[in-house]
């Protein structure tokens, strides 16, 4: 209580001091100019393009096929309906299954998904992410035929998303090796299907509420593992330190995911979210020590010594707090600097290598990227195709000499866009990707309720600091991790619709 109440008196000093009302000039200023600019304004509007969609044939195809399906689990539910009435199976349902917590599709589904998470990367097999969605794809279209699921259709999701689709299929047109292209291919449709999946089911808070709880235990366990790592010792691999630059940083942890990076990536997708879980939690009496939790997957992302995993994390904590209380932006800096000093020497050390030209991770990734600007130029309209194969067929014609070995993927997000699907597909991505940060930040400034708008302050954090490390990082090389970009992108979309389903879709209310 006395912690609080200094808390409290400290906050108030601040809000009426003249360096705030300094600060509070400034971005009026900036947020007048914002509001008023006609550049913004074309950005935040309803798209034109996405009702003639909705209208075209290709559209109109696909709900087709959406509907017949339903309708044939319609009609057998129809059929066997006249028996269900007033049987056994009706009554043990209602008695038993009906309130159930465990079955129901929101437990099904998150469980499946903290599952996969939490499984550790040796015993992991990536086609069980496709037969786990797959499957409850199935049964989502089931629950809409049985008359307890709305049906969402593929325009629903937006025109970027099928041409996005499109730019992958026909990507297979110019591989030079399409078995591996095939299986790359499956990745894609699998992480597509989790954003469909999602996207359909989460339509209200309490469906929300429970998948973010799965997505908070899987980043508390795997959290646990990764600093349980640490006390019983990471071997330090030369392959992912520069030991000759980074003297003293010991082994870096991976948790589940087997590899420190993809971790670290992991972390930055999904702590925001298990974060406004903490915080929101129902039982306010858990809300504590569910949120003093949190600390874990921060001292677990420090341990993986993942650079441009603390960078994106510390975007997507000045997003979260710009968003959550912009007041307490200056505090923020401030508490960031003053824990500058109680940091460990072995993350100095790896902070600093950042600015080392000699660091060969530095100057591998610059290498490896000329040679992959190369590529681009020479296959920008058509891509190479899917996977590392073809790749690795083609990178050493263009590779730089410092970079010709040791280069699986281009270790960047949006070069290897460009050089696998070509231009369909890296434009067709970034429409999808900013158009989702322009929906989430537009939305949550007219959502009423603060859950949803939590979850949507969290979901454009990660959205935007994951984006830093697509710049530096071939994010989606690990399958698991590429899976956790479109079940965050999933989540965004689904507080999108629940956010225009309370408020009927006025006008966006910018600020």
């Amino acid at each position: 209580m006395l912690s609080s109440s200094i808390l409290g008196k400290t906050y108030y000093i601040y809000l009426n001091s003249i360096f705030f009302a300094f600060l509070k000039t400034i971005f009026c200023a900036f947020s007048r100019a914002f509001k008023n600019s006609r550049i913004v304004h074309i950005f935040v509007r309803e798209s034109r393009l996405e009702p003639i969609y909705a209208k075209s044939l290709i559209a109109r195809s696909f709900k087709a096929i959406i509907d017949f399906i339903t309708g044939i689990f319609a009609g057998i539910f129809t059929f066997f309906r006249r028996y269900y009435n007033g049987s056994a199976t009706k009554l043990f349902y209602e008695r038993y299954l009906k309130s159930s917590f465990f079955f129901n599709y929101e437990t099904l589904l998150g469980g499946f998904i903290c599952v996969m998470f939490i499984i550790p990367h040796s015993y992991w097999a990536n086609p069980l992410a496709l037969i786990g969605i797959a499957g409850f794809l199935l049964l989502y279209l089931v629950l809409v035929g049985a008359g307890v699921r709305r049906p969402y259709y593929l325009h629903d999701m937006g025109l970027p998303i099928l041409l996005f689709i499109i730019a992958c299929v026909f990507s297979l047109l110019f591989t030079s090796a399409r078995g591996d292209s095939l299986r790359v291919l499956m990745f894609y449709i699998t992480a597509l299907l989790f954003l469909y999946v999602i996207s359909a089911d989460i339509t209200n808070k309490q469906r929300l509420m429970r998948l973010l709880g799965f997505i908070y235990i899987a980043v508390i366990l795997t959290s646990l593992y990764a600093i349980y790592q640490r006390f019983v010792g990471v071997e330090v691999s030369a392959s992912l330190t520069d030991l000759s630059i980074n003297e003293g940083v010991p082994g870096r942890v991976f948790s589940t995911l087997g590899n420190p990076n993809n971790y670290a990536e992991f972390l930055v997708i999904m702590t925001p979210m298990a974060a406004v879980f903490a915080a929101n939690a129902e039982r306010k009496w858990l809300r504590v020590p569910l949120c003093a939790a949190i600390v874990f997957p921060a001292i677990a992302l420090l341990m993986t010594y993942s650079r441009s995993g603390w960078i994106s994390m510390l975007l997507a904590c000045i997003v979260f707090v710009y968003y959550a209380n912009k007041k307490l932006l200056p505090v923020f800096f401030l508490v960031c600097v003053a824990a500058i000093p109680f940091l460990p020497d072995s993350v100095m050390i790896r902070i600093a290598s950042l600015f080392n030209t000699q660091d060969s991770s530095n100057s591998f990734r610059i290498y490896v990227w000329s040679g992959t600007v190369k590529i681009a130029r020479d296959y920008f309209f058509t891509g190479i195709g899917l996977g590392p194969e073809t790749f690795a067929a083609i990178y050493p014609d263009y590779a730089h000499p410092k970079a010709l070995v040791g280069a699986p993927h281009s270790h960047m997000v949006y070069l290897e866009l460009i050089i696998e699907l070509g231009v369909l597909g890296f434009i067709s991505f970034m429409w999808y990707m900013l158009r989702l940060w322009k929906d989430s930040a537009c939305s949550l400034l007219a959502s009423k309720n603060a859950v949803v708008r939590f979850t949507l302050i969290a979901c454009l954090s990660s959205l935007i600091g994951i984006a830093f490390t697509f710049c530096v990082e071939y994010v989606w090389y690990y399958p698991r991790t590429f899976f956790a970009y479109f079940i965050l992108a999933a989540i965004a979309t689904a507080a999108i619709r629940i956010t225009k389903n309370e408020r009927n879709t006025p006008k966006y209310d910018i600020k």
